[in-house]
């Protein structure tokens, strides 16, 4: 049986999430899951670089 979660402390309160509180709270999520994928790609690049130049390094009459 599901059961409601307990309020982790007094200040907890239970939202009435009316189609304008839902998009406002989708919208300020939207927005993290953005910047967070701009990291994840900047992450990506950042090895992807490293690891072209690190091959390239170990080529035969690179010195």
């Amino acid at each position: 049986m599901a059961r409601e979660p307990e309020p982790q402390d007094e200040t907890w309160q239970e939202t009435d999430w009316t189609p304008e509180t839902r998009a406002a709270f989708r919208r300020k999520k939207r927005g993290k899951n953005f910047a967070l994928l701009a990291v994840l790609i900047g992450f990506v690049v950042v090895v992807y670089i490293v690891a072209i130049v690190r091959m390239g390094a170990n080529t035969p009459g690179a010195n």
